[in-house]
């Protein structure tokens, strides 16, 4: 996948595009059935399909909720799991006030078709654009006459009686209902950040952990508790179990993120670590002493051994 952004020069597909333009936060099983739609009609029309989306989420713009709102992907994320669908181009639009006051007309003629040559254009059930929002469905098949291009609107994906939506899966994992915002996004949560130092509580209580700290602010962070994962570091994977939370036993603050991997035991101080979460196994608790803690970690420690059917 070849990714065209404002420093990257004149765009010239060999053949013209197929398009679906959005923010595709998550990339969840909704956007799925526009992603394997777009391909099947690049490869019916004989065009490269293209991802049209934005540098920032529009509402970081548009001072909506901007301080609230956190996102399901980092821009890196998102740009690995479209790869990995097999679209042809993904493009970045600066997403500013200019852009934003845009008329959807001219969005479709000077960028889309001029810019970009598309040919066919793939939406969702409810896409708009444009200013005001004025590019819906009977305006793009009104302009798909004029212009020459054809639009396929696609219907809602819905899971367990809600339709899926990036908004949907936020407020799950903010709930900590990590089963069902896994199933609608049709992949394990993941969260990338760098092990730092932490007070050193959990090796003393034989189970060390790698304190991490997010490389992204507004990434999401999922409901505090704690969760049975997989990290990824340096290539390798290993099994473990984590915390996210303030350490109420120890009178904490704030939000700490720490794992526990089974079966290692190195200094990965700086590195980087992904954590894929598979299971939410309990809210965070406060304990009345040590041994206590102690006792429930071992607890939790074994429901993710019979998890992972390391024990029986």
């Amino acid at each position: 996948m070849k990714i065209i952004d404002k420093s990257t020069g004149i765009f010239t597909p060999e053949n013209g595009t197929c398009i679906t333009v959005g923010t595709f936060d998550g990339i969840h099983r909704g956007h799925d059935a526009i992603l394997n739609f777009l391909g099947d009609t690049s490869v019916k029309q004989g065009l490269e399909s293209l991802v049209f989306t934005f540098d920032k989420h529009p509402r970081y713009v548009l001072k909506k909720d901007d301080q609230l709102l956190k996102l399901l992907n980092t821009a890196e994320e998102k740009a690995e799991i479209l790869a990995g669908k097999g679209i042809h181009y993904l493009y970045i639009q600066e997403f500013n006030e200019v852009f934003y006051k845009l008329e959807a007309e001219d969005f479709i003629k000077n960028i889309l078709i001029d810019r970009l040559k598309m040919k066919a254009l793939v939406i969702g059930h409810d896409h708009s654009f444009g200013k005001g929002r004025e590019g819906n469905i009977s305006l793009l098949k009104e302009l798909s006459t004029k212009y020459g291009f054809s639009v396929h609107q696609l219907s809602a994906v819905s899971d367990s009686g809600f339709a899926i939506s990036s908004s949907k899966i936020r407020t799950l994992l903010a709930d900590g209902d990590l089963r069902l915002a896994n199933e609608m996004l049709g992949y394990h949560y993941s969260l990338t950040g760098k092990v730092i130092h932490g007070r050193g509580v959990g090796k003393d209580l034989g189970f060390p952990t790698a304190n991490i700290e997010s490389n992204h602010y507004h990434k999401l962070m999922p409901a505090p508790g704690v969760y049975i994962i997989e990290a990824r570091l340096e290539g390798d994977l290993f099994e473990g179990i984590l915390n996210i939370g303030s350490r109420p036993t120890f009178n904490g603050e704030g939000q700490h993120v720490e794992a526990h991997l089974f079966d290692f035991d190195e200094d990965i101080y700086n590195k980087e670590i992904k954590i894929e979460f598979l299971l939410r196994i309990r809210d965070e608790m406060k304990f009345e002493n040590l041994n206590a803690l102690t006792e429930q970690i071992h607890k939790d420690k074994f429901k993710a051994l019979h998890y992972f059917k390391r024990v029986c």
